[in-house]
């Protein structure tokens, strides 16, 4: 075919989106795989993962929930990961408002007593969570790190990483080796991040993960018909390079990276579309409903990332601001879990939230809230609702007047790890951290 067929604007439009397909390979494999290290790289213990840790109850449990039981073959298990990010404020997803001291805090800023939905008598759901409400999730409160730093870059480092001291503990992210540890070499993918970026969070060493900015991603590198030839010559090319020989390490990587894009594209060629109707028009309801629809191929993915496309870093006008995001999480949510139930998934899908920090435990002259450090987690599908964990004290701040984290970041991984996957938490995550108990349904 003559290069005269092209656009200009149409070869940038496909090549774009081949690109984006494989963002997340490229990185996984020029820093991640073919490592010659094994296991996650040491990091320094210095007492807080021990000794200071704060002893976690059992859980405060919710009556007349119905949520499934977790099926009892591990290795069928799937993970979605909303990141909330920002710092999203637990204090006001999760308000303390039995608790007097939330209100003297929060002068401007505190969830109203009649906006809660109760849990119990000390802490509700913010009230634009309805669905979440009905349906239940258990609630790790006072999730952090013990010994915290108030820059967002520093803490999603220690997030995506999986260290609560250093967000360079690792040369790999901890979704990356919860993919190793649980994923086939074999699969195009193991871990996908959805968006337009890719994630450090699932740099793997062992198998392939990759960052789709949308389904229709592949088929922008596969699936092309004789009807659309721009788009099927553009797919022979790229094809044609990921199967050639590189003339460097570098350039084989990145072939390697390109036949990896088409090998997944072509396992998604037959998806099972998820009904557009059903989700709302968000960004997070969007990712959401791919990664309903990459998990229901079962085709080797395992771990669904999802970044919340909001932000949560509420300076200013929070009380304007956060209802509109709790709506978005709820209404996209809703939609996911009534999407898996359909496909006969809900038992094998956990969903978890992350976010860098929570928000300051005063708020500020421009009715906003500033960095803060602990914050509330959630955990969705087959668990037992309620709380877990030490909810964190409102009088007893650290030296900064933030809220002192209660349960450790790497605790709240070591249990998905452990409890969910079934793999030892030391395996991807050092430093002795502990599930926390009684959280996943039938376990």
């Amino acid at each position: 075919m003559s290069a005269s067929v092209f656009s200009r604007r149409e070869l940038l439009k496909w090549a774009a989106a081949g690109a984006g397909a494989a963002a997340v390979g490229g990185i996984t494999y020029t820093y991640g795989r073919g490592s010659t290290g094994q296991g996650p790289l040491p990091v320094a213990d210095s007492g807080v993962n021990g000794a200071q840790r704060a002893l976690v109850p059992a859980a405060s449990p919710v009556t007349e929930l119905t949520t499934p039981v977790a099926t009892g073959d591990v290795g069928s298990r799937m993970l979605v990961v909303v990141e909330l990010g920002g710092g999203n404020d637990g204090f006001s997803m999760m308000a303390p408002y039995g608790m007097g001291r939330y209100y003297d805090l929060r002068r401007t800023t505190a969830v109203a007593e009649s906006d809660v939905l109760a849990l119990d008598d000390e802490v509700g759901f913010h009230g634009s969570l309805p669905k979440l409400h009905a349906r239940g999730a258990a609630v790790i409160q006072g999730v952090g790190s013990l010994t915290p730093d108030l820059s967002h870059f520093e803490m999603m480092s220690r997030w995506w990483n999986g260290s609560p001291l250093s967000g360079q503990a690792y040369d790999t992210g901890f979704f990356g080796r919860l993919a190793d540890a649980i994923g086939d070499p074999a699969a195009a993918a193991v871990a996908v991040s959805v968006g337009s970026a890719s994630s450090p969070a699932l740099l793997s060493r062992r198998v392939g993960t990759l960052a789709v900015p949308n389904l229709g991603a592949a088929t922008s590198v596969f699936g092309a018909g004789d009807d659309d030839p721009v788009r099927q010559a553009f797919q022979y090319g790229f094809a044609a390079f990921g199967d050639g020989d590189g003339a460097n390490e570098l350039d084989a990587r990145i072939r390697a990276v390109a036949a990896q894009s088409t090998r997944f594209a072509q396992t998604l060629s037959g998806a099972t579309p998820s009904d557009p109707e059903s989700y709302p028009g968000s960004g997070l309801a969007g990712g959401l409903r791919l990664a309903a629809q990459l998990l229901a191929q079962d085709a080797g993915v395992r771990i669904v990332h999802v970044p919340a496309h909001q932000d949560y870093d509420t300076h200013e006008n929070h009380n304007g601001r956060y209802p509109t995001l709790m709506q978005d999480l709820d209404d996209a949510l809703q939609a996911f879990f009534d999407d898996i139930a359909t496909r006969g998934m809900a038992d094998r899908v956990l969903v978890m939230t992350t976010s860098e920090f929570g928000r300051a435990a005063t708020d500020n002259d421009s009715g906003g809230l500033d960095h803060g450090t602990a914050s509330h987690a959630l955990l969705m599908g087959p668990v037992q609702a309620g709380r877990h964990g030490e909810h964190p004290s409102l009088t007893d701040l650290d030296a900064d007047g933030s809220i002192r984290a209660t349960v450790g970041l790497d605790e709240y991984y070591a249990t998905v790890a452990e409890h969910w996957f079934g793999v030892p938490a030391s395996e991807v995550i050092d430093g002795g951290a502990s599930p926390i108990p009684g959280i996943i349904s039938g376990s």
